[in-house]
């Protein structure tokens, strides 16, 4: 495991967490969005805490919800009548340092920008209205060229496409590949470590998990990880088993499964069951809940109604642990820090219920020290809104949650520590 000692020392003597059962207190954010579906955490509004960007697929909405830093949330619409909104996901896509909304439809085929003034108005540009059946979209940089690409999964188009970025907010589509049956999930990340982004992919009606290798320029090849995955459905790819390369996990929806793909360091992956019985599995996030220095598993389960986390004994068994059980039409789950503590916190939404609910965690996170490296807030947490910011740091290392190396230029939404001058700085951040 390629951790670094200095790091794990000086945590295990700050924390205080019970490793195994973690208690959790639920809270309400929204109880009426109708057909809550999609939900990204991150800080709209640049005030140093965490907000939600969430769309209703019953309503045709797209809202955020403002934290006023007390964990108490305001709704403030982004657009209605917007039939068929299915996912939706939200980054600094034209570099002004605010955060700008992406979203798409199913049944109108659209892939919508809304970028964000710096005074949380939010103007639509349309990238396109023919993408039939408009799934997933994430925000990546595909050809790295410094610009913000999206990337989109379309089940009827059978599709993956990405569109590029000119920089200036101009997005020409290109393809992944279109012959990918039911597509459904496109994660970028770069999963063969040669420094540029890939793409994962699920595919409900082929029953696949694939990978798209990039060539540098945008241009992907297809490598199968498997084609009897029965209903394939949400992918994200992490470094499970903390052996310095990129896994893939996903989810089957006619199957009922949770799976890991253990990459050797070659991209030859081996499939490792989690469960084979969660009565349809929707989304999952990789993360440290007990702070045992493993990576555990979110997940959310729609027909189980059920929100729990996996706990990995360090040798990639997991155990369930049951968050909620009464979360009815459990789909889009998240785990980040919600209230400035310095540990994992568990967001969710559920469909039928029309809910947005976080719980909070019980587990003793980190308390941070005052640096004057980054600005600091009350509530313990720092909060980057750029990476840029990091410059500031001198002969700056940056460590995962769970004490793996990191890139800045990797870095996605989640739980750093920054060691800078010689000396571990605590400092939980989210990287947009």
């Amino acid at each position: 495991m390629k951790n670094s000692t200095i790091l794990f020392a000086s945590l295990m003597l700050m924390l205080s967490a019970a490793h195994g059962q973690v208690s959790w207190t639920e809270n309400l954010i929204n109880g009426a969005f109708g057909g809550a579906i999609s939900i990204h955490a991150t800080d709209v509004d640049g005030d140093s805490d965490v907000d939600i960007v969430g769309a209703a697929y019953n309503q045709g909405e797209i809202s955020w919800f403002e934290n006023d830093g007390y964990q108490t949330f305001t709704e403030h619409p982004v657009v209605s009548g917007f039939s068929g909104v299915i996912f939706v996901t939200a980054s600094d896509i034209d570099g002004d340092t605010d955060i700008d909304i992406v979203g798409t439809t199913n049944t109108t085929g659209l892939i919508v920008l809304w970028q964000n003034d710096g005074s949380q108005i939010f103007t639509p540009d349309t990238i396109t209205n023919s993408f039939d059946g408009a799934h997933s979209v994430y925000i990546a940089d595909l050809n790295s060229d410094g610009a913000m690409d999206l990337v989109c999964a379309a089940y009827n188009e059978d599709a993956i496409h990405w569109w590029q970025n000119d920089g200036n907010e101009n997005f020409t589509e290109r393809v992944v590949t279109d012959a990918f049956d039911g597509a459904w999930t496109a994660y970028p990340a770069d999963i063969d470590g040669d420094g540029d982004i890939d793409v994962a992919g699920a595919a409900r009606e082929a029953d696949a998990v694939c990978w798209y290798e990039n060539d540098g320029n945008g241009n992907f090849a297809e490598h199968n990880v498997d084609n009897l995955f029965d209903g394939a459905h949400i992918v994200i790819t992490t470094d499970i088993d903390s052996d310095n390369d990129v896994d893939i996990i996903a989810t089957a929806r006619t199957a009922d499964d949770i799976a890991w793909y253990e990459n050797d360091g070659n991209e030859d992956f081996t499939k490792h069951t989690i469960a084979d019985d969660y009565d349809w599995p929707t989304f999952i996030y990789p993360c440290d809940i007990n702070e045992d220095n493993h990576v555990d598993i979110v997940s959310a389960a729609y027909y189980a109604s059920d929100i729990s986390w996996w706990e990995n004994d360090g040798n990639e068994n997991f155990t369930k642990q049951t968050i909620s059980a009464s979360f009815s039409g459990a789909i889009p789950v998240t785990a980040i820090d919600m209230d400035n503590d310095t540990d994992f916190d568990v967001l969710a939404a559920a469909y039928d219920l029309g809910d947005i609910t976080w719980w909070e965690s019980d587990v003793t996170g980190i308390e941070e020290t005052t640096t004057g490296y980054i600005l600091n807030y009350p509530g313990g947490a720092s909060i980057l809104t750029s990476i840029d910011q990091l410059d500031r740091l001198n002969s700056c290392v940056i460590f995962d949650a769970v004490g793996r190396k990191a890139e800045a230029e990797e870095l996605r939404t989640g739980t750093y520590f920054i060691k800078a001058d010689g000396q571990i700085i605590y400092k939980v951040v989210v990287v947009r």
